[in-house]
């Protein structure tokens, strides 16, 4: 608590100075607060001077979801003090929301549970000072700040003076997870960026992981889902139809250190690859591993791609094309484009709708 008000202090001398960056993608008005449910509120618009004070006089709750271009960062990193008083604070993400700036970088971050759902995004880029130029100790701050809320020192400080101030990097929810922004749960430590790191930096996973039976587990099953981040060039062709591949891939994705939408990877792949998915369950476990939350499942083209081909594989070809169709308008809403085995899928279930049909 003395450490994140101790930085609110060194904002107090350089307020206006820098945060400039911040607070010009913001809009004109600052951030309201309002309930959505009896221990949820959310959180939207700039964020502007006096709205931590607004934050601290809100009613007990336990779920803070965040919808805000950014602003001031001794604001927002005001609010993060407030919310270390609360305690037990989650921040979300929503589809179709967009959480950026200090936002992300200061509010978020501070969440004992932190998820971006599918079709959310987080912004992350440089403070600024009153030149345009970078204000690396405001980068800084940000990240000790992040850090002391168990996120990778380097995801704050170092994409912040990566990018410039008027460039924002965007992440989707399953960057968010893979750079190790997101918390499922307290003891969740999954999400260690460590994933994302190799990806980046392009070094082969087998060279860097040992090689016991549960590397083992992972490099078969996470490196070789072809969405993967850490997705392999040396793939193997038809791994997916062994039995000691499937068990390997239910230990992996009931293992509460794999990331979640990372195991959602590795089912949706299965799904598509290996006929005999179904002993796995694959639709309960995916709706397990993202705590039965509909508005989540309901906005992952993937989860909705592993209902699709259940639905196909247990014999009922026309509600799998109205889940595929789901599957395509998520997926070109979060990406702007549909992969072509996709599209195939959606023709496959149709055809064999219009054979139930004859």
């Amino acid at each position: 608590m003395r450490d994140v008000w101790n930085v609110v202090g060194v904002f107090g001398r350089i307020a206006t100075a820098a945060v400039i960056c911040f607070a010009a993608v913001a809009r004109t008005d600052a951030m309201e607060f309002t309930w959505r449910a009896p221990k949820t509120v959310h959180a939207t618009g700039a964020i502007e001077i006096g709205d931590a004070a607004k934050f601290a006089a809100l009613a007990t709750f336990d779920t803070l979801e965040l919808d805000s271009p950014g602003g001031f960062v001794g604001e927002a990193l005001a609010i993060a003090a407030r919310m270390d008083e609360r305690g037990g604070i989650r921040t979300v993400v929503k589809a179709g929301a967009s959480c950026a700036s200090a936002c992300a970088m200061a509010i978020f971050v501070s969440g004992e549970r932190r998820i971006v759902h599918m079709g959310g995004r987080l912004g992350i880029h440089s403070c600024a000072m009153p030149d345009g130029t970078q204000a690396p100790e405001c980068n800084k701050a940000m990240a000790a700040n992040a850090t002391a809320h168990g996120v990778p020192w380097g995801v704050i400080e170092g994409f912040g003076n990566y990018t410039k101030p008027s460039i924002m990097m965007w992440l989707g929810a399953e960057d968010a997870e893979c750079w190790g922004l997101m918390k499922w749960g307290p003891q969740d430590t999954s999400n260690d960026g460590v994933d994302c790191f190799k990806w980046a930096s392009r070094i082969p996973t087998p060279d860097i992981t040992s090689a016991n039976a549960k590397s083992a587990d992972y490099i078969a099953c996470r490196a070789n889902a072809g969405t993967s981040r850490t997705s392999l060039s040396t793939s193997v062709s038809g791994q997916g139809f062994s039995n000691a591949y499937r068990a390997a891939c239910k230990r992996v994705v009931a293992d509460p250190k794999t990331p979640r939408y990372a195991a959602v990877d590795i089912i949706m792949w299965l799904t598509l690859t290996d006929p005999q998915v179904l002993t796995l369950k694959p639709g309960t476990l995916m709706v397990n591993i993202l705590d039965r939350d509909e508005n989540q499942i309901g906005n992952c083209w993937k989860c909705v791609t592993i209902i699709a081909m259940s639905e196909l594989m247990n014999g009922y070809p026309k509600q799998a094309v109205e889940d595929f169709k789901k599957a395509v308008a998520l997926v070109k809403r979060d990406d702007g484009s549909v992969p072509a085995w996709l599209t195939s899928r959606v023709d496959l279930a149709a055809a064999e709708a219009a054979k139930k049909d004859r």
